[in-house]
């Protein structure tokens, strides 16, 4: 595309040099463009100013040289300079990104554009090179200086355009003036031989440097063509004076229809853009004189784009744009994901969290949004409507009520729900308006809502629709794209999501409360049969005792051994049955604690004459150790005492149970160096200790574990699931700790109390 000037009013053309100054101050002013050409073998031939400040050679240190030196000794194909010289003169140009290098080695990643350049009879000439430096974006800028540059250097022109007019009239007046005069004055005959001889020698001149302009031209007009963003220039009265073929390519203009625009007023064009943004920043820049830059979304086509204005000496102004809609649609789906993440997350009810969804969208993503749900019953239903107006919220309710929608649809929120597959209506003929209206009324309704284009998604959650979400754009004249239904479809996904979490919360806690129930008449049972045990336990111990006293006859050695085999089977079984029944009460919370400042170490004697028998008919010996402090304060905790004998004994019944003969148990009383407030009670034993992976699951209810092969299981399993819960429900604490080659370790700790008042 070649700019054409058409500032003569008088519709006579225009001066060719004055074009090849214009596009030769243009392309030597350019600084963010390196534009340099190079001969047939790539040698450099000029060098403007753009390349020095890009690459940071002068002219001289570069002209002459080969353009390989650009390129960074890491290249890896060493052909590639002149592989981009045979690809331009076979293709006419060659184009790539890549890393190139300034004079002092920095390293910086180009836009080069390489093309090939050929003389009037299509034989290679040169190529002209374009590279720009892609962190620095004030290319438009330049173009705008440039821009008013060349309308400088237009005038100059046509000024001297002019004067070589008035020059060729003048010589054609004095020729015809000689012609006359021949014969009067032949002694003139020599002079205007003169004067002929220059003026062919000027209509030469011109004729050379019309060649000239229009080498220039074609040059000039190929460098600004090369540019990758789009550009125009509008004169004062907004027409398009210039538009590279970038512009031309983004609105869908072939070469004839884009040179037709050159004098065509913007407004008129493109109607759409008046009133918004972009007609508003534009003649701001014209107006205030100032360069302008600002981001707009043009609605119909759905595209976002970021535009720079820069204003031109003669009143136009020149415009480079880009497209950045992926970075907003980025930006926007972004923060739709969020706040939707942050509206579903906050509460297990869905249905709230769902309508507060459909209010989010509208209405920037849509102008409708309604959400329907399938029930646990099997139907959908709408769930939610959202609109802008609020009247209208309440009328498309009154309608859906008057016309509910027909679960066998072929389209819509019941084809997808039945379907699971998203729909995408980019534009809504009134065709299938027609075809999914009710009746006539109904047919009268949907067209005065005016829809222009609808998203329909499924709530899929572990491959079942939950629902549907529906996305409508009607008054706003949106057109939904296939990045639109993306977006849609991970709002969906993360609806769906929620709606999933919640029904599954919902059943939990019913699975719970049943749970609860039954884990409540489990104990009310144990409880009960607890009870109905002890009463002929009891009975078996009375009679045994009975007969022990001889009071039905004398017994033999024989019977009284049996008697007391009987009496001690009593025992253990009535201690099973308590246990059972200490753990049902502790479930079931009636267990009650009288809570008082108790000293330990009364208690720790105590508790060593009771045991001692035991351990010394097993030879285990049993230590107890207290602080060695003489003249250290007693230690008081606040304990049920009869619970903290309880928990005590049982430790002890178990560290006698799993320590062999010759072993040895420590009782010890210790501080509790984290947390001062509490004292700790020691059981450590001799014996093959406790597994690592298994000292949480000793406190479990009716959990046996046998630290060795020779030790038979005994009891039930409840002596540290019990002990563990009274030490709780005195606001302490019971866990295990495994130290290899030490035997088991029993850690009890209790809340520290005052001593009490005597």
């Amino acid at each position: 595309m070649t700019l054409r000037d058409e500032s003569s009013s008088d519709g006579g053309a225009s001066a060719p040099s004055d074009t090849s100054a214009l596009y030769r101050l243009l392309v030597e002013s350019v600084r963010d463009y390196a534009i340099f050409v190079l001969d047939p073998r790539g040698h450099v031939m000029t060098w403007n100013a753009g390349a020095e400040h890009l690459k940071g050679y002068a002219s001289h240190e570069i002209l002459g040289r080969h353009f390989s030196v650009f390129y960074p000794e890491t290249e890896q194909d060493p052909d590639k300079p002149a592989l981009e010289l045979e690809t331009a003169a076979r293709d006419g140009r060659y184009e790539e990104e890549g890393w190139r290098v300034r004079r002092d080695g920095s390293a910086f990643w180009a836009s080069v554009i390489l093309t090939a350049l050929r003389d009037e009879s299509g034989e290679l000439i040169g190529y002209a090179k374009i590279t720009r430096d892609l962190s620095e974006r004030k290319a438009a800028e330049e173009q705008g200086r440039r821009l008013a540059a060349e309308s400088a250097a237009r005038t100059e022109a046509q000024r001297r355009n002019d004067e070589l007019d008035r020059i060729n009239l003048q010589l054609h007046q004095q020729r015809l003036e000689l012609e006359v005069q021949t014969e009067e004055a032949q002694s003139l005959t020599e002079e205007l031989e003169q004067t002929n001889e220059q003026l062919q020698d000027l209509v030469i001149e011109a004729e050379e440097s019309r060649a000239a302009a229009e080498a220039a031209e074609r040059f000039t007009s190929g460098i600004l063509n090369s540019i990758a963003d789009p550009f125009v220039v509008h004169d004062s009265e907004w027409r398009f004076q210039y538009i590279n073929e970038r512009a031309a390519e983004i609105f869908g203009w072939s070469g004839h229809e884009g040179r037709s625009m050159i004098g065509a007023v913007v407004w008129d064009a493109y109607p759409e853009i008046v009133g918004s943004v972009y007609e508003r920043e534009m003649r701001r820049a014209a107006r205030e004189r100032v360069p302008v830059s600002f981001e707009a979304h043009h609605l119909q086509r759905a595209e976002w784009s970021s535009l720079h204005c820069y204003p031109l000496a003669d009143g136009g102004l020149a415009t480079q744009w880009r497209d950045i809609t992926a970075r907003k649609r980025a930006e926007q789906s972004a923060r739709y994901l969020a706040r939707a993440s942050e509206v579903l997350g906050s509460s297990l009810d869905y249905e709230r969290t769902l309508a507060e969804l459909a209010q989010i969208v509208v209405p920037e993503l849509a102008d409708w949004c309604t959400v329907d749900i399938v029930s646990d019953e099997g139907p959908s239903r709408q769930l939610a409507v959202a609109h802008a107006n609020p009247e209208k919220v309440r009328w498309a309710s009154l309608l859906a009520e008057r016309y509910p929608p027909n679960a066998n649809a072929t389209t819509g929120s019941p084809n997808v729900i039945r379907t699971g597959k998203p729909e995408l209506y980019p534009e809504i003929p009134d065709e299938l308006l027609a075809a999914s209206a009710i009746d006539d009324e109904h047919l009268r309704i949907i067209r005065e809502v005016g829809i222009r284009s609808a998203i329909v998604v499924p709530l899929v959650a572990q491959d079942r629709v939950l629902g549907a979400l529906s996305l409508i754009a009607a008054e706003s004249g949106r057109r939904y794209q296939a990045a639109d239904l993306e977006l849609a479809m991970e709002l969906a996904r993360r609806a769906a999501m929620a709606v999933d979490n919640a029904r599954l919360h919902r059943a939990e806690l019913k699975a719970r409360i049943a749970a609860e129930r039954a884990n409540r008449a489990k104990s009310d049972f144990l409880a009960v049969m607890s009870h109905e045990l002890r009463t002929p336990l009891n009975a078996i111990a009375g009679y045994a005792q009975i007969l022990e006293m001889g009071l039905h006859g004398p017994i033999t050695p024989g019977q009284q051994e049996a008697l007391e085999r009987i009496g001690r089977a009593q025992r253990h079984l009535l201690g099973l049955i308590n246990n059972v029944l200490n753990l049902t009460r502790i479930e079931t919370g009636r267990v009650e604690y009288n809570i008082r400042p108790v000293l330990i170490s009364s208690v720790l004697a105590d508790l060593s004459s009771l045991v001692q028998p035991q351990f010394a008919a097993r030879e285990i010996e049993l230590v107890t150790i207290l602080p060695e402090d003489a003249g250290a304060e007693p230690c008081y905790v606040a304990v049920d005492r009869e619970k903290l004998i309880q928990i005590l004994t049982n430790l002890l019944g178990n560290a006698a149970k799993f320590t062999p003969p010759g072993g040895r148990v420590e009782l010890a009383l210790m501080a509790d160096d984290a947390d001062p407030r509490m004292a700790i009670i020691r059981v450590r034993d001799t014996g093959p200790g406790i597994p690592a992976d298994k000292l949480d699951v000793i406190f479990e209810p009716f959990v046996q574990l046998e630290r060795s092969l020779t030790t038979p299981a005994e009891g039930t399993g409840l002596g540290l699931a019990i002990s563990r819960d009274l030490a709780r429900g005195m606001h302490g604490d019971l866990h295990a700790e495994r130290e290899p080659g030490e035997g088991a370790n029993l850690i009890l700790t209790l809340p520290r109390a005052n001593a009490p008042d005597l």
